[in-house]
């Protein structure tokens, strides 16, 4: 009777040791659960390089864009489709820049896009003066007006333009999508995406708001360092003309005259006719353009013809719409908007 006794209680204690082993299991499923990383899909690099920072190891983020690709000339693929229909958080643009996706957030989004540029103060696509008037100068006036603040008293619409017969239609907006050129919008996206990433994951908030606010820290420091590396530039050479209109709010921001752009409107895809490249080989002879920026992602084929006509340089090495690979010089945006600032001041200076 001894030995089964001990017998029975050896099983009970296995038995009990199992039991206590399967509910310490099952109790850890909720705790895994919470700490399991939120799906980030942001639609541009630069955008993701702000969820990466703000989120750091509580996010997993991807990109729709690639690193070095031209945003205005990608098409959505089914792998896009998969990623937003799974992603916790949808981050967007906004300002008509992801006219590119057509209908893919409204079909296939679980969640409500985030629109990382909603209260930024939104310029419009400028009507520069080689456009209307080649004899007179341009004026950094051009883009002095804002629309108004998105989200709250503009909201910017992607619309078809009918042009001249024969001409096929092209979509753009009139609002000037292109806000991360200056690093005070950007510290608006660290804001927005840190109240974002709260509103998913409520346990983490506050590390997400102390992680926005070290990053703005950071672009606050960006945008000290990109005056001191452009303070070289003399006034009077402190003229833009850009392959296709991105740099408004950088030109505002830091003092330069964006005088013309060699395509119309904010898309690469565009087409000028011949008399608007006559127009701007005139504009940039009589301004005396030191030279033409163009962006590393993009055709500069029409930016060489004008280049050409007025003896000066093309700078082929600008960044516009996107972040450069790992092992690129721009593959994060501090490190893209230090790098542009850099070309430029060395073309102009």
């Amino acid at each position: 009777m001894n030995r089964k006794n001990a017998a029975l209680s050896l099983f009970a204690f296995y038995a009990a040791l199992s039991i206590f082993i399967l509910l310490s299991f099952l109790l850890t499923i909720p705790v895994e659960a919470q700490n399991q990383t939120l799906k980030i899909v942001a639609t541009t690099t630069m955008i993701a390089d702000a969820a990466r920072n703000i989120g750091g190891d509580l996010v997993e983020v991807v990109s729709l864009i690639p690193p070095d690709s031209d945003v205005h000339a990608y098409d959505p693929t089914p792998i896009d489709t998969a990623l937003v229909a799974q992603a916790d958080v949808v981050l967007v643009n906004g300002a008509g820049l992801e006219s590119f996706l057509g209908g893919l957030m409204e079909n296939a989004a679980s969640v409500e896009p985030v629109i990382v540029s909603n209260r930024i103060e939104i310029l419009p696509f400028g009507e520069h003066p080689h456009e209307e008037a080649t004899e007179e100068a341009a004026s950094a006036d051009d883009h002095a007006e804002y629309l108004g603040v998105l989200g709250q008293d503009v909201e910017c619409e992607v619309h078809e333009e009918a042009h001249e017969e024969g001409e096929e239609e092209h979509e753009h907006g009139s609002c000037d999508p292109h806000v991360w050129t200056d690093p005070k919008n950007v510290m608006i996206w660290a804001e927005n995406i840190g109240e974002a990433f709260a509103a998913a994951d409520p346990a983490h908030g506050e590390t997400y708001r102390a992680n926005a606010a070290a990053y703005i820290e950071h672009l606050t420091a960006l945008d000290t360092e990109v005056s001191d590396i452009l303070s070289i530039i003399p006034d009077e050479r402190r003229i833009l003309v850009t392959n296709h209109e991105f740099f408004s709010y950088f030109a505002k921001a830091y003092d330069f005259e964006l005088i013309g752009r060699v395509i119309p409107g904010g898309s690469t895809l565009a087409e000028p006719d011949p008399q608007q490249l006559a127009d701007l080989v005139t504009l940039v002879r009589a301004e005396g353009v030191p030279a033409i920026f163009a962006e590393v992602s993009a055709n500069d084929r029409l930016a060489e013809v004008i280049a050409n006509e007025t003896s000066i340089n093309v700078v082929t090495a600008i960044y516009s719409d996107s972040l450069s690979a790992a092992d690129g010089p721009a593959s994060t945006y501090i490190d893209y908007l230090r790098y542009n600032a850099q070309v430029i001041a060395e073309a102009l200076s």
